[in-house]
């Protein structure tokens, strides 16, 4: 019942660390895929990758700035013009500094939140003009969106997780319960999963061990997640498999917010 086939997915942040694990778990579920980035760059390097594994799947590239309404609209009207359909969106987008509290200045703030909340809502708006009944919106929400960050677990140098990041997710919780209600009579699902500990230690080789060996302990199951583990809760979510759920947060977090 996961299986995609016939399904066309937008996702908002394909080509991010997470994001593009989901999109090849897409293509792997038969599904059509949409990605959506910012950055042409990685794009491009993960079309060229998917294309290879993928040879006859059914993929398109669309350059979205999700703090601009116009590009919003544009993507989404390329997806739905290409594939003549959108069956189901994932927003991974996020906006967040490296600053902390005392250096976080107002304008800091609110462009962060332009993203995890005006552009979340936007974009949800934009594709569910487009969406049949049936169709699926998934939220990217965090685990920090749930619980607040312990300044312990952090070493020195490296600054807690930033307020206005745990703010928007909480922020975006909320959104995702209200289109949910909003969307539920004409059968269109919104629910947003909350991610625990995925940090990309490929990406950041110089990685403090204290830190990641923190996060470890800070879960039920003792280690950080793995990319493809956020994949099989999205493709559920995605699928008809999850067709009388709607309204909810699945927290993929090891554990870290049962304690």
């Amino acid at each position: 019942m996961n299986d995609l086939t016939n399904k066309t997915i937008l996702v908002a942040g394909g080509a991010g660390y997470l994001g593009s694990s989901l999109c090849k778990a897409i293509l792997s579920n038969n599904g059509n895929l949409s990605i959506a980035d910012i950055d042409d760059k990685k794009i491009n390097i993960l079309l060229d990758a998917l294309k290879i594994e993928y040879p006859d799947a059914k993929i398109l590239s669309v350059k979205l700035d999700i703090k601009n309404e116009s590009s919003i609209t544009e993507c989404v009207n390329t997806t739905y013009k290409h594939f003549g359909s959108i069956d189901g969106l994932v927003n991974a987008t996020f906006g967040a500094t490296n600053k902390n509290l005392e250096n976080l200045s107002a304008d800091d703030f609110n462009a962060a939140n332009e993203i995890n909340l005006t552009g979340s809502f936007l974009l949800s708006r934009a594709t569910s003009s487009k969406m049949k009944a049936g169709a699926s919106i998934v939220m990217f929400a965090s685990m920090y969106g749930i619980v607040s960050p312990n300044p312990s677990l952090y070493p020195d140098g490296i600054n807690p997780n930033p307020i206005e990041y745990g703010a928007g997710k909480a922020g975006l919780i909320q959104l995702t319960k209200y289109l949910a209600g909003y969307y539920g009579p004409q059968d269109i699902r919104v629910n947003a999963i909350a991610p625990g500990p995925f940090p990309n230690l490929i990406k950041d080789d110089n990685h403090n061990e204290v830190f990641i060996n923190n996060l470890k302990n800070s879960t039920m199951l003792k280690r950080i997640g793995e990319s493809n583990e956020i994949d099989g809760p999205i493709i559920f979510l995605l699928s008809n498999a999850s067709s009388y759920i709607t309204g909810q947060v699945l927290k993929v977090d090891g554990g870290w917010t049962a304690w």
